[in-house]
This record gives structure tokens, sequence and C-alpha cells, in this order.
């Protein structure tokens, strides 16, 4: 719509500026028919007229009053024809976890050299598992489909259109637009109600409303160039991710394949996929039958140091930054989506921390970020209780705010692990690996078992070699010899009141005696 008839014998400079402009553009206009009454302001432009054909008029949109424009484009190339995708509605998940757990994951696992070789053998045959058992769909268009008394009205309207040109018709046509609009609005406010009535649709609902859709706008680099390029823009956005990222470490412990299930389970049952190509929903379906391979393969990672390859790898949405300059690469933030195989690994870590925090007191009372039952209100709350006291016990009170330069994008991985080490976090799990495995009340050798070896050997605090034991029968696997190990140790072992004291007395009990 450029507001200039095209159809005027007599243009005004305006009109004649723009037409040139066209000329000097080596661009011509397409059709020559009304648009708006006897007006045609609605321009087809082009510099191939073969391109655009079958330029026709149609009804327009309800609330508009130019007519739509309806054309086709010639192409050499055939439209491509829309991918197919997994239909993961429509899965036997009961038969597919009974398939994964017909595997022979110990004889899957036993040759492997490293970690990347284990995670591949895994998720080759998740993969082949999702060959026999999700069914392909063609994906349908959005479309919005109205009820059946506002399509009777839009096909009587276009009928109306066809005799536009007839007076009397044309009354009837914009009375028929008026009744058209007024029942869409109608039909939008019925739609809306329904959503607001559940919980679950208001949030996405209001959600779909305010945070507006992601479009990344044009971008200045270092050197205060304009980035249009869309791939010249990821390069851009992933150099400035990268100078954030830092190497963490990580210390010893052990993932229970119970422990693994309850994470799986709680994975939403998405359709969502990391860079491994396995779907959210098959971790959370199938939890039973993968919580056991996982365990292995999370236990092995820790060990070895080192996490499969695919883990590294994530589908990164940058993300606007509120108040900042979008045009700056420092402006976003990265939200990585990673595998769900290492999503769930990472919340079992955080559980063990946060729990290990949580007993024994380590976090001060006034930290509220970043934990369970605290947050901006209870500090709030927490100060104004405080700065009132003080206000009536008539003390002065000193308020100092600290602004943490990208406290949200760089995380000091080794501080916290050093601040961890400094109160011997890694000496529970570094006592439970030994040479010995208790079964019941029996002390028997290790080599009666399938022992994975490290590359290189870890000492305890005790100077006891450490070995860990990946892939067994169920019942002497190592988190299972460790539980009942643990639970058989004595109340005044179990029960110290902190890890120097526990250390202590476990060093007298008789087990790790005869160890030594």
């Amino acid at each position: 719509d450029f507001n200039s008839d095209s159809l005027c014998t007599i243009p005004t400079p305006a009109d004649r500026l723009f037409r040139d402009f066209i000329i000097s553009a080596n661009l011509s206009h397409l059709h020559m028919f009304p648009t708006r009454g006897v007006r045609c302001i609605d321009w087809v432009l082009g510099n191939d007229p073969t391109v655009v054909s079958a330029i026709s008029a149609i009804p327009p949109f309800p609330s508009c009053d130019h007519s739509g424009l309806s054309f086709s484009l010639s192409s050499p190339q055939s439209p491509p024809q829309p991918p197919l995708i997994r239909d993961f509605s429509r899965v036997d998940y009961p038969a597919l976890s009974n398939h994964l757990l017909s595997f022979d994951w110990l004889s899957l696992f036993r040759d492997c050299p490293d970690i990347d070789t284990v995670y591949n053998h895994f998720s080759s045959t998740i993969h082949s598992a999702i060959d026999l058992f999700v069914p392909y769909r063609t994906p349908r268009p959005p479309s919005l489909s109205y009820p059946n008394h506002v399509k009777r009205l839009i096909k009587h309207r276009d009928q109306l259109f066809a005799k536009i040109h007839i007076p009397a018709v044309r009354t009837l046509f914009d009375h028929c637009s008026k009744k058209l609009l007024f029942e869409i609005d109608k039909w939008t406010r019925y739609s809306t109600r329904k959503k607001l009535a559940r919980s679950k649709d208001l949030y996405r609902h209001i959600s779909s409303l305010t945070k507006p859709k992601l479009s990344i706008p044009e971008l200045v680099s270092s050197d205060n160039e304009p980035v249009y390029d869309s791939s010249a823009k990821s390069n851009l956005l992933a150099s400035e991710f990268a100078s954030h990222f830092t190497s963490p470490s990580l210390s010893l412990f052990t993932l229970f394949p119970h422990a693994v299930y309850k994470a799986l389970r709680k994975l939403s049952p998405s359709c969502s996929t990391g860079y491994d190509g396995i779907s959210q929903i098959i971790f959370s379906k199938c939890a039973h039958a993968l919580s056991t391979p996982l365990a292995d393969i999370y236990n092995l990672s820790l060990i070895s140091g080192t996490v499969p390859s695919a883990w590294k790898h994530s589908l990164i949405t940058p993300i606007p930054k509120p108040g900042k300059d979008s045009k700056l690469p420092s402006s976003y933030r990265p939200i990585s989506i990673i595998s769900p195989a290492a999503k769930t690994m990472e919340r079992l870590i955080k559980d063990h921390l946060n729990s290990h925090l949580s007993r024994f007191n380590i976090l001060p009372s006034n930290q509220h970020g970043f934990r369970s039952g605290a947050n901006v209100v209870t500090n709030l709350l927490t100060c104004h209780n405080d700065w009132t006291n003080s206000h009536s016990k008539k003390l002065i009170t000193d308020v100092v705010y600290i602004d943490f330069t990208r406290a949200f994008d760089v995380v000091p991985y080794p501080k916290l692990i050093a601040r961890l080490s400094h109160y011997e976090r890694r000496v529970i799990g570094d006592l439970c690996m030994t040479h010995m495995i208790m079964t019941g009340s029996n002390i028997v050798p290790r080599s009666s078992f399938y022992v994975y070896k490290p590359q290189r050997d870890r000492t305890s605090s005790f100077g006891i070699n450490i070995e860990m034991t990946t892939s067994t029968a169920r019942f002497h696997s190592f988190p299972v010899r460790t539980s009942r190990w643990y639970s058989q140790l004595p109340d005044v072992i179990r029960t110290a009141p902190n890890i120097r004291v526990f250390k202590r007395r476990l060093e007298s009990h008789p087990i790790v005696v005869d160890l030594s």
C-alpha cells in the first residue's frame, strides 16, 4: 500500500518522485486495476514480469477497506516437501521399554575403550529402538479454524464481493463485513475466556501475549561494523558466548540407578531433542529401562573425568537481556538446549551438592539466591526485619549494594569446587572404593567381578587403591554394594556430627582396619 494511485493521469509531485524511483530501480508495476474504490493504490512491483502471474483482486480483510491481491510465483524449482517428523504421541512405550530392557548393556559396554565409545553405543541403540517403535507423520501447516457460522459468513461475503460493483450489493457487502468482524471478535473473546479457565492455559496465553517473538536485529561488531547476515550473526554471538566459558572440574562421587530413575521421571515428556537427536520423551517414558545403563555411563564419566563429546554440543538460543541495546552481542544471554542425558546428570550432581551443603550447614543463613525455600521475597523480609529492629533501637544502618558484572553469565567453577574441597567433600566417595566388596555379611575379593580399571590409579586419604566397577550384574553393581556397605556401619559412625569425626571413627572400624 503505497497510497499512490497508478491510474491517476495527473500525478502529484510525490507521485512523480515515486514513479521516477521505480524506473531508476528497474522495477515495473504489474497490475492496473482498482484496489480501493476507483483507485489503484496497492502495487505489485517486480523486475521480471514473467515471474509473477495470475494477479487478481480478492475480498479484503474484515477490518480493511482495501481489496486483497492474489498472485502466483513461477520458479524453476518445485516447492520443497515438508519434512517428516516423528510422532511420539503414537508410541507403545511399554513395548519400547521392554525392548530396551532386553539389551545386554554389560556386553555392549564391556570392550569400550573410552566414554565416547560407550555413549555412542548407547545412543545408536536408542536410535535403533526409535526407528522400530516411533512412526513418522507429515506436519500440518498452522491454520486458524473458525466455527461454522463464521465460515458461512466468510463464504457469503466472498459471493457478494464478486458483484461489489453493483451499488445495492456494495451496501450488503459492507453490512456483512461489519457482522463478520463482530462475530470474529466475539469468537476470539470466547476462546480467550476458555484459555483463562485453566491455570496452565492461562500462563501459556499470557506468555504468548507478553513475550515478544525472538528476532535478532542487526548486530554491531567490536569494530562498530553492522552485521546483517544470519551466519555472521551466529558467529558473532558464538564468539561472545565463548568468551564467558570456563573449564570446570568435578570431585568424584557415585550416582545410583534408583536416583537416575527418579531424575528421568522428572523430565517433562516433550519432543525436544539435543545434539544427540534423542527426544526427551524417550528418557521420560522409558526411565526404568534406561536408568541402569545411564548410571553406568554417569559413574564412568565421573571416574574418567570426561563426558561424551555429544554432551559438549548444544543448540543455543540467544535471549535478549531486558533493558539492553539489542544491537550489541553482549546484550544476549545464551540458553542451551542440551541432551536430556546430560541434563539428568547435571540435576543429579546438583542434588548431591545441595544435599551436602544443607546437611552440614555450609551455606550461610543470609544466602537466599538459588536455594530451596529462599528467594528475593525472603531476602527482602529478612532485611526489612533487621532494618526495623535497628531503627527501633536507634542504631545506624549502613546498606552496601554490590553489582557483580555478568553474575549470571560466568560461574567460577574452580572457586566453587575449591570451596567444597575445603570441607573435604571427596572423602566419603573415596572411602567406598576399595579392592574388597561387601555382599550380605561377607567380604569377597574384587577379582570375582568384572572391573573397569581407570588409566591411572586414584588414592584416598587412607592410602587405599581405588578402582571402580561400572558394568556388572545388577546385584553386584557398585552403587548397590556401596549402599549395603554404608547401611551396615554402626550408628555411631553414620551419625557423626561432622566429616572429621566420621573419618576418625571409620578409621577404627574393623572393615577398614582389615582392608588397610
